[in-house]
């Protein structure tokens, strides 16, 4: 829930909503699951960690909110690797397939 202070500054999680949005961006990559192959909408945080994003009816400052979680590292267990163009596969399972 935010504060009215948070309303006023226009901040979103800890973060203002411009730098939310600066620093996620959102993509589509197919992804392997526990039941096969689907495109699935992903999300690429500072240029660099990929993540799977299973919000996709979310809008609004709700959807800003969870961007911030991502920011935060709160969904680390989400995390994918894209082990050839296009096509992703979550970090975790991967290690302990290894």
């Amino acid at each position: 829930m935010r504060s009215p202070i948070d309303v006023l500054t226009g901040r979103v999680g800890g973060f203002s909503t411009a730098e939310v949005a600066r620093r996620t961006v959102p993509c589509f990559k197919h992804v392997i699951e526990e039941d096969g192959e689907r495109l699935a909408l992903c999300m690429l945080v500072d240029s660099g960690k990929l993540y799977r994003l299973p919000f996709e009816n979310t809008k609004g400052i709700k959807s800003l909110e969870i961007k911030a979680r991502y920011l935060r590292g709160e969904m680390e267990h989400l995390r994918l690797r894209e082990f050839q163009p296009g096509l992703c596969r979550y970090v975790e399972r991967a290690d302990k397939a290894v």
